[in-house]
């Protein structure tokens, strides 16, 4: 009972969560319990090829394999550490051969066995393993933050290159048009070999007319570009070498759910494992403090031998044996050090200061990172309403003008604005769908969804 009594303290304080503030709702909604994280990422993606590109990333994934490599060393560490609990026992064999003066040789045998323990009076080595528990856990939790940022990643990047694959068709359409615009054009001019035209048309619209043709060929392979970079960076985050990926739902195609439920706000703190991690770190942290704390007082440690030794090696077991123990309980008390364990204390509770800062740091971002979302998801949507009635009207504004340039009401250059403002529309309109099919990433992401199998 005296033993038990004896290590069942642990100087340092005891871990309490810090008191946090969380917003009763989120601003552009009322507070529900229902969330979007309760979708796992298989059934929160219906595209079966994206799905099937998450999939090669959470298996090749660089950074994801860094993360669950980090795991089993945070383990290895946690069992080591937790072993200094526990007593340790070894055993040698010995062998002597000699002589004394004329006597014959003699033989001598001997086996031994010594046990060393540190009595844990002040729970320096239990604080210790509780650090080490929690690294190992904050481990864990920043793995499966790396698997939501991977998946989210993947999802966006195949999005906005979906998107670049529509920007490409209608810079195509539109150079086509506009090539076709400038054949006619050309022959509208009539141009001589002198280099003057004698048409029914202006040099001045032959030259608008090869405007609309560069800037749409110049638009192909700016597209062009961005795809192959879009591209090479979604295979980085598969883990594969530059080339190509394969499609699958156009952007149209692309599923969002039609209402956002994003849950409470405090259930961030449950959810989301980068705010698990953090206070994981806090968790061992608080803990170094008892452990310097501890240095302050004496270390008890207990070592006992345990033998038998014989001139006979089939003897060493038998009742002749002679027997050989020791037990030698050692106190080491700190005496004077120059203040170096009062500074370890103070360096283990600065630690413990900044873990704080950066728990209660996690939480805000988390609170932000989701309010933005939400607001980009609501203003973006509204924006593609807008940016898609704006296309309908710059297309029969085109088609108008087409129609009265060829009944020789209105003028060459008021179709080929009208062109180029559809062109301009019609990229948009396509931008803004991309950028919101991300910001709803972007919001499971935040929600921390993605990493749980539901």
């Amino acid at each position: 009972m005296g033993c038990a009594l004896l290590v069942g303290c642990a100087v340092g304080p005891d871990y309490h969560r810090p008191t946090v503030t969380a917003p009763e709702s989120w601003r552009t909604q009322p507070a529900e319990t229902n969330s979007l994280a309760g979708l796992a990422w298989w059934n929160y993606y219906h595209d079966p090829v994206l799905t099937n590109l998450i999939t090669i990333a959470l298996t090749n994934n660089l950074d994801l394999r860094i993360a669950v490599a980090r795991i089993a060393e945070a383990a290895g560490n946690y069992q080591s550490q937790r072993s200094y609990l526990l007593p340790t026992v070894n055993g040698s064999g010995d062998y002597t051969r000699g002589a004394v003066g004329n006597a014959p040789p003699f033989n001598e045998y001997a086996l031994l066995g010594s046990l060393s323990y540190e009595v844990d009076v002040w729970g320096r080595i239990r604080r210790l393993t509780e650090a080490a528990q929690a690294q190992y856990l904050a481990a864990e939790s920043t793995r499966n933050t790396v698997q939501i940022s991977l998946i989210a990643s993947v999802a966006s990047t195949y999005f906005n290159l979906r998107g670049l694959d529509r920007q490409l068709e209608i810079a195509r359409d539109t150079y086509n048009s506009s090539t076709n615009v400038l054949a006619l054009t050309k022959i509208k001019y009539n141009e001589q070999a002198d280099g003057h035209g004698y048409g029914i048309v202006s040099e001045m619209d032959v030259r608008q007319a090869e405007t609309q043709v560069y800037n749409a060929s110049s638009t192909i392979a700016s597209v062009e570009q961005a795809i192959a970079l879009a591209e090479n960076s979604l295979r980085y985050l598969l883990g594969l070498n530059p080339g190509p990926i394969p499609r699958g739902q156009p952007l149209t195609g692309q599923w969002q759910p039609d209402a956002i439920p994003a849950g409470l706000p405090s259930d961030l703190l449950l959810r989301r494992p980068d705010i698990q991690a953090a206070e994981e770190l806090l968790i061992a942290a608080n803990a170094n403090i008892g452990a310097a704390r501890a240095a302050y007082f004496p270390t008890i440690s207990l070592t006992a031998l345990l033998g038998v030794q014989s001139v006979q090696l089939n003897d060493l077991f038998s009742l002749g044996t002679s027997r050989i123990w020791s037990f030698s309980p050692q106190i080491t008390a700190p005496i004077f050090n120059a203040g170096r364990i009062s500074a370890g204390v103070a360096i283990a509770k600065a630690q413990k200061d900044e873990a704080v800062a950066s728990y209660q740091q996690a939480i805000q971002n988390a609170f932000q990172e989701v309010d933005n979302a939400l607001a980009s998801i609501t203003d973006l949507r509204a924006q593609l309403v807008a940016d898609e009635g704006y296309v309908h009207a710059e297309q029969r504004l085109f088609e108008l003008s087409e129609l009265r340039y060829n009944e020789g009401i209105s003028s060459y250059f008021d179709l080929l604005d009208a062109q180029r403002y559809l062109f301009s529309a019609q990229l948009n309109a396509v931008q803004t769908r991309a950028n919101l099919l991300v910001a709803v990433t972007q919001l499971y992401q935040a929600l921390g969804g993605g990493w749980t199998n539901q």
